[in-house]
């Protein structure tokens, strides 16, 4: 009989899908014919291996998720409906999931979501410092001037002077930047110390987990690696 990884083989017994089964194993939840496993594209028979899943993976299956949502313009971060349609209404109703770091009303992008606190601290806890990646259009053509500003550290928000943030200009009033902060309505704000305004805000990256392939309106499950990555520092 052919051989088929590991992971395919847990999705076929209807355990987890493929991605899940790849966090399972890594963590070395898996034994096969009695040995823990963690290689990821590891192989075996399904005929003639004996597949044994651990404890852990009905503990964690109860426990924690990591979410990434791709947030369409319109919605909050919230549960409540006051403001406008919850992003919880594009999720599966998973108990305890929290945002790491909100988007407003009007901006679109990443929102990484999970039940585990730890994570949701790592992700956007000030200590950390985690990169956050935004493609920003304003009302009129940007100068250098304005994007030196934007990079510098020199505005003020809130009595606090901003951090430095990596600033490129990709068009006549579009640019993307790199934040290391969340200040509220970051920045809106820092165009409006400028006399700009903001028409268009996405966020496109948050430290190693990208927009690519997430259509809006659409979330998925971090990866295993992006997890140990975001976990990591």
């Amino acid at each position: 009989m052919e051989l088929v990884r590991l992971n395919k083989h847990l999705k076929d017994l209807n355990i987890c899908s493929r991605r899940k089964a790849d966090e399972f194993i890594a963590k070395g939840y898996i034994k096969v014919n009695g040995q823990v496993v963690t290689e990821l594209g590891f192989k075996l028979n399904p005929a003639t291996d004996k597949v044994e899943v651990l404890s852990g993976v009905a503990e964690e299956k109860a426990q924690f998720r990591y979410i990434l949502l791709n947030k369409p313009k319109g919605y909050v971060c919230s549960k409540s409906r006051v403001d406008g349609k919850p992003i919880f209404e594009l999720l599966p109703q998973i108990k305890d999931l929290t945002y790491a770091g909100r988007l407003d009303k009007e901006s679109h992008g990443l929102v990484i979501l999970s039940n585990d606190g730890k994570f949701v601290y790592k992700v956007f806890g000030a200590e950390f410092a985690k990169e956050k990646e935004y493609i920003v259009r304003v009302n009129k053509p940007v100068t250098a001037e304005y994007l030196a500003r934007q990079a510098n550290g020199s505005i003020v928000l809130d009595d606090k002077q901003l951090r430095p943030a990596k600033v490129k200009q990709i068009g006549a009033n579009v640019y993307k930047i790199t934040l290391t902060e969340g200040v509220n309505r970051q920045l809106r704000r820092m165009a409006e110390a400028c006399d700009y305004r903001v028409i268009d805000l996405k966020r496109i990256r948050i430290h190693c987990v990208n927009d690519y392939g997430l259509d809006s309106g659409a979330w998925r499950d971090l990866t295993p690696h992006e997890i140990k990555q975001i976990m990591a520092q």
